[in-house]
């Protein structure tokens, strides 16, 4: 793409998407401390913390793709 205009606001929309994902985690965090149980570390109910951590393992790959996505356009927009 060759419109700076454009690849400059992609980025900055992509920027938002990556504030987001930080905001996720962080509520993910949050629910994994509540359903960890403070006897030794283990888990409060195993069938939800697996889901968690599923949707967890999701989180980190939009992380991933999106870290990439900035790098690219900050890259293609200087």
């Amino acid at each position: 793409m060759k419109n700076q205009k454009a690849i400059g606001e992609i980025l900055d929309q992509t920027k938002k998407i990556d504030e987001n994902n930080w905001n996720t985690t962080q509520c993910l965090n949050n629910i994994n401390m509540l359903l960890t149980s403070n006897d030794l570390g283990r888990t409060k109910d195993d069938e939800l913390s697996k889901k968690f951590e599923e949707l967890n393992s999701k989180i980190e790959d939009i992380n991933k793709i999106t870290s990439d996505l900035l790098e690219d356009l900050s890259r293609r927009h200087n």
